[in-house]
């Protein structure tokens, strides 16, 4: 049986201080809600989260032969609105096969099957939510089942074989969005397991980079050699130091090539190679003709118009005959527009997402997230989850 449900639960009275005690600051939004709830919890079979495992892998692989055929093609790199000063920056990336650390696909469950909504594969976020937040309300809330948080001693061992096989350096730099409470809570994060991976781990502000007359990344006198970034490919393209990317000789964690999988031109090119996918929801360029009507399943005629490199939910429409049925407003809107078939992936009444981890190329976790309209933004709560053990309601009904 493949099963997700949502319950409700009892929260800790204390995961506030426990969430500050993590290092977890970030757990109310700035107007006023929580980004974190207890009062409720999914559940999953143990049968679902194979599947998840077996699609999100499946679909990971995918989106690599995407990327292998947008390199490769004359102008392959225009559709996903690469910068031409760049494209050779993505394409020698991908030519050296500069290793991928860690994404984050969100999921639609729909009728127990999941479908690919995005691939958050450039600075994927949630990192204390789906690792010590979700280990620590296991410990006490979760028994006698068991769970799947995001595995960091699978991190820490990418990052330990990385540095093994001589592909990043020994000293990485770990550098957060500018003025970002959430992002330099990541960047502490990754600096503490890249530590227990071995490394020299150092806290970089993006301010504090500077550029040698040779090209070369430079912090506080010393050469960047490895790097893992919450910068945005798509802002990083279109800085004026990004004419030093192609011969800076840093390595990038994750890699150039990793701009084609956090755009969401990815959806329509992952729909046009492999059409009627099960696990992938039709997704075209032009209007709704491209995604209406090329499955039985999409009823309700209603379909999502995105910007390609929309973060957080922002400027995401829900459309049905030209007219939103719910739309969040962001900074986004002026980037070019995909449109993607509309799945209703509510969970007992509320819209859930499902987080499947992915490090290397294998899968690594879940991470629930949840909306009570059809948008999950970033301020939409991450609820903890855990995975009925088999045979759990077998010895709870035996008699005796």
């Amino acid at each position: 049986m493949v099963q997700l449900r949502r319950l409700t639960s009892s929260a800790r009275p204390d995961w506030q201080a426990e969430a500050d005690r993590l290092g977890y600051h970030y757990y109310r939004n700035a107007d006023g809600s929580f980004a974190w709830r207890e009062d409720v919890r999914y559940e999953f079979d143990a049968a679902a989260v194979a599947l998840i495992r077996k699609v999100s892998e499946t679909l990971h692989r995918l989106c690599l032969s995407v990327v292998d055929e947008a390199v490769r093609q004359p102008g392959g790199l225009d559709a996903f609105h690469i910068p031409p000063a760049v494209q050779d920056v993505v394409r020698q990336s991908w030519a050296r096969r500069d290793p991928f650390l860690i994404g984050r696909f969100d999921l639609a469950w729909c009728d127990g099957q999941p479908r690919l909504i995005e691939y958050n594969a450039d600075t994927p976020a949630t990192l204390p939510e789906s690792t010590r937040m979700q280990n620590s309300w296991h410990r006490q809330k979760g028994h006698p089942h068991a769970h799947a948080p995001l595995d960091a001693q699978a991190l820490v061992n990418r990052l330990a074989d990385l540095r093994r096989k001589g592909r990043i350096d020994c000293t990485i730099h770990i550098v957060p969005y500018p003025d970002n409470l959430e992002d330099t809570t990541h960047a502490v994060y990754y600096r503490q397991w890249a530590e227990q991976a071995g490394f020299e781990a150092i806290h970089c502000e993006l301010r504090d980079l500077e550029i040698t007359h040779g090209g070369q990344l430079l912090h506080r006198g010393r050469i960047v050699r490895s790097m893992i970034r919450m910068y945005p490919w798509e802002l990083m393209f279109r800085d004026s130091g990004a004419r030093h990317l192609q011969n800076c000789g840093c390595t990038f964690l994750n890699p150039p090539w990793t701009a084609l999988l956090s755009n969401k031109a990815l959806l329509p090119a992952l729909w046009k190679r492999y059409p009627g996918h099960p696990n992938l929801l039709a997704a075209g360029y032009y209007s709704a003709q491209d995604v209406i009507g090329r499955r039985g399943r999409s009823s309700s005629r209603a379909y999502v118009e995105k910007p390609i490199h929309a973060r957080g939910g922002e400027n995401v429409r829900i459309l049905r005959d030209g007219r939103a049925l719910c739309a969040e407003s962001g900074t986004y809107g002026a980037y070019p527009k995909i449109y993607q078939e509309f799945a209703d992936h509510r969970v007992d009444g509320v819209t859930a997402s499902v987080g499947a981890w992915i490090v290397g190329d294998s899968f690594a976790g879940l991470t629930m997230r949840e909306s009570q309209d059809p948008i999950v933004r970033h301020t939409s709560p991450i609820v903890p989850h855990l995975v009925r053990r088999p045979g759990f309601m077998r010895r709870l009904l035996r008699p005796g």
